[in-house]
């Protein structure tokens, strides 16, 4: 009973790896155009832009990449004029900023 347990275990944990693994390279062939010309005009390389794009927005999945166009993270500040949105994690980061200063 044991072993059959484990390898079910196993092979749930290894078809999460390669669902994951699947939006990451779609997130890739999605993004690598985009990625290279960004490259050739500011010199960062594609790899680094995407690898952060994936890691901070989740292969392009969280609700800030989403809504907000935003696959970096990146926060606008008070002379922004352009649309905003807002996250939860942002108004946790603002108010611990806020104490701060």
């Amino acid at each position: 009973m044991y072993n059959i347990r484990f390898i079910f275990i196993f092979l749930f944990l290894v078809s999460n790896i390669s669902f994951a693994q699947n939006k990451t390279e779609t997130y890739i062939l999605k993004y690598r155009n985009l990625a290279v010309s960004e490259m050739k005009i500011y010199g960062i390389p594609a790899s680094i832009t995407l690898a952060q794009g994936i890691l901070e927005s989740a292969n392009g999945e969280s609700k800030l990449a989403i809504e907000g166009n935003n696959h970096f993270g990146i926060k606008c500040h008070n002379e922004w004029k352009g649309d905003k949105i807002y996250h939860e994690m942002m108004k946790k980061m603002n108010v611990f900023e806020s104490i701060i200063q």
